[in-house]
């Protein structure tokens, strides 16, 4: 009689398979991971914006008048650059976070803040901009 050995191991069908599940699975998370990053930079947008709007309050208790040329300049990580404008005889301000690098693939592109409080996120208002504010994937966004 014939001593018949088992072999362990997968045969090439298995591996096919196998591999065809893990691409299947990467190809989904992949992009989730990479909107999750831009969503989380974003926060990096805000964080500059309410920091320039605060410079701006404390210029205009000292000096009546709002200052463009001061408190802007790239945030933190540098995933966007922080502009300022003044409108009406420098008595009003919009603070304007332009995305940087890789940070312009997000659908929310630059983000806004006034002196009165408006929010924008690329131009728009309403619960697009709502959705950015709040760390979000903006309805009709990508």
């Amino acid at each position: 009689m014939g001593n018949k050995k088992s072999q362990g191991g997968f045969t090439l069908v298995e591996a096919m398979i196998t591999i065809a599940i893990l691409t299947i699975l990467v190809s989904l998370a992949v992009p989730s991971y990479f909107q999750y990053v831009l969503r989380t930079n974003r926060s990096e947008a805000i964080d500059g914006l309410l920091a320039a709007s605060a410079c701006q309050e404390r210029l205009f208790i000292r000096n009546n008048v709002y200052d463009a040329a001061s408190c802007g300049g790239a945030t933190a990580n540098g995933h966007y650059a922080v502009a300022l404008a003044t409108t009406n005889a420098n008595q009003n301000f919009v603070a304007t976070a332009n995305p940087q690098g890789g940070q312009t693939k997000d659908s929310c592109g630059a983000m806004t803040l006034s002196d009165t409080g408006v929010k924008t996120a690329g131009g728009k208002t309403g619960t697009f901009a709502i959705s950015c504010w709040k760390g979000k994937r903006p309805a009709g966004g990508s």
